[in-house]
């Protein structure tokens, strides 16, 4: 391997002539915010100080590979590169917009960081030194518009781009400077066009090795995620590169979009889950994803010895994870789903791997719902046992639930039967364990037999849902039927007291008597809360303690009910 280390100031890097920046396919879109661009302003300030004495400062190492068509290929480092040419655009932007002619000197030198410069034409705006192949339409747009010659101050100000939000930011501080530091302002502008920020670059001589160096070197820059790393790895191997660049590009926007996919990092997890299954191992230690997928030194690696990041079907996997993450509705029956509501409550996502691996199992039924669906509706409602055992026995960690989870990942796998359950826990440990629960754990149970309650029949969605009290939890310091403070006390934080409602009602309801809550519980938004609208019906218009008792052996017998199935 070989490379050439190379200090350079930034003025110089970015407006070297014949030089063009480009960020290959195989990066991650430009990530940096608000934060990162606040980081390096206050940075710059400390340097600049007065404006006198100003010294060197690094800005951090860039790796590079010559392709070619004569181009930089950024390995590592666009985040810098990018911002600092939104930075420079900024700066460009103040000068064009003053019309003395002391600031040409100015506004070409700045120029010549954005755009390509010939003696005896200037500046060619049609050519920007910068360029990416990994953005999306939408951000492409916006790029290109801040490396246009004019640009609408105004149309980027509604941009929600981090393009356009970073070069707001240095454009409202440049401006900010300008005003408060005028005698400073043009000390501030040679800074930039000085011997003054510089940073390491590193350009290489081939993309392997430009490759090997993105794998282990982010000075100062976003850590690199391992769907970051696992790109590069798979875009080595491929023999079609633009397709599979495009195809990851359909894929960072699909999750970018969405509501429910934290990032790609998560289908990377899932699908290691799937292999590991795959291999029999349930294990609960935690593994690495990218030593899982990149290193053979461990017999449980078995991502990397078998190969399966570069197997045909693997991004088909990838992106099927993908589609059925983001919109589960759209790929199961309606049973189904009202499973998946249930579960997305629960307290921790380790049961996630097991419906992974039922994607995995029916993935050539993708496209036919009745088909996929069928094993998620067998399976998912034991799933849901299993957990809310673990979860009423007051141990549902993480590591329980991956143990759980896990071993019947391995049994699906082998078609054998699922271990033995917990035990139901007797209704009085049942009472005492949900008294504690905190709101969370209490709306789960509480979703949990509202779908039992109602046999499944109707579709509730817990977003708007909150825990409601049908004994007001303010104690209005009077008697009343047979309550006083003390058995009120005791009585409050019972199981059979508690009910979902929708936030608005729930609010209407505050400390009302139970005659008032059940005008509210009546209310057409209720109508797919059975028990709730069945309370609004009741002609005893009174909570007792008999009614809490009922209500929570009600309950108690009917979780029993479900969870023995």
């Amino acid at each position: 391997m070989e490379f050439k280390p190379k200090k350079e100031y930034v003025c110089k890097l970015l407006s070297d002539e014949g030089v063009k920046f480009v960020i290959p396919e195989y990066q991650r879109p430009y990530r940096w915010g608000i934060d990162e661009c606040k980081t390096l302003w206050n940075d710059i300030l400390e340097v600049f100080g007065d404006g006198e004495n100003i010294s060197e400062y690094f800005l951090g190492s860039i790796v590079a590979y010559q392709n070619d068509k004569n181009e930089l290929e950024i390995i590592d480092g666009q985040q810098r590169i990018t911002t600092f040419t939104l930075f420079f655009r900024a700066f460009y932007e103040h000068f064009q917009s003053e019309q003395a002619n002391v600031k040409i000197s100015y506004l070409e030198g700045f120029g010549k960081c954005i755009w390509e410069y010939d003696l005896d034409h200037g500046l060619d705006y049609s050519k920007s030194r910068l360029s990416s192949r990994v953005n999306t339409d939408c951000d492409n747009i916006i790029l290109n518009e801040l490396l246009n010659k004019e640009i609408n101050l105004e149309n980027l100000r509604k941009s929600n781009s981090r393009y356009a939000k970073n070069f707001n930011f240095f454009y409202d501080k440049l401006l900010e400077f300008k005003t408060t530091r005028t005698f400073d302002w043009e000390m501030l502008c040679k800074m930039f066009l000085s011997k003054t920020l510089f940073t390491l670059i590193v350009i290489c001589d081939s993309q392997e090795s430009a490759m090997t160096i993105f794998n282990t070197l982010n000075s100062r820059g976003l850590p690199l995620s391992n769907a970051d790393i696992l790109k590069g790895y798979i875009y080595k191997r491929v023999s079609h590169k633009n397709e599979f660049a495009n195809e990851w590009k359909d894929l960072e926007a699909k999750i970018d979009e969405s509501d429910n996919i934290k990032n790609l990092d998560f289908l990377f997890l899932q699908f290691m889950h799937v292999i590991r299954a795959e291999n029999k191992d349930f294990d609960t230690t935690t593994h690495s994803v990218l030593n899982f997928f990149t290193k053979s030194d461990k017999k449980v690696y078995y991502g990397a010895i078998d190969n399966w990041l570069y197997r045909d079907n693997t991004m088909y996997f990838i992106k099927s994870l993908a589609n059925f993450w983001d919109k589960p509705e759209n790929y199961l029956s309606d049973l189904s789903n009202k499973y998946m509501k249930i579960l997305n409550l629960f307290q921790n996502d380790s049961w996630k791997a097991f419906v992974s691996c039922l994607v995995w199992r029916n993935k050539d039924n993708i496209d036919n719902k009745d088909e996929f669906s069928k094993e998620f509706d067998k399976y998912l409602p034991i799933l849901i046992q299993y957990v809310t055992l673990a979860f009423l026995n007051g141990n549902a960690s993480i590591n329980v639930i991956k143990e759980i989870v896990f071993k019947m990942n391995v049994k699906l796998k082998t078609n054998e039967s699922f271990l033995a359950k917990q035990n139901i826990p007797s209704f009085e440990n049942f009472l005492e364990v949900s008294r504690n629960f905190d709101s969370r754990k209490t709306k789960y149970i509480l979703f949990l037999y509202a779908y039992i309650y109602d046999d499944f029949k109707q579709v509730i969605d817990s977003d708007s849902l909150e825990v409601e009290h049908i004994l007001p939890k303010q104690w209005q310091n009077a008697n009343f039927n047979e309550w006083d403070e003390q058995s009120h006390f005791e009585y409050l934080e019972n199981i059979g007291n508690k009910i979902l409602l929708p936030k608005k009602s729930n609010i209407k309801c505050i400390d009302n008597f139970f005659a008032k809550k059940q005008i509210e519980y009546s209310n057409s938004n209720n109508a797919n809360l059975k028990e709730v609208l069945d309370l609004s019906k009741r002609t005893k218009n009174i909570w007792t303690k008999e009614d809490i008792d009922k209500r929570a052996q009600a309950i108690y017998l009917k979780m029993v009910e479900f969870l023995q199935k």
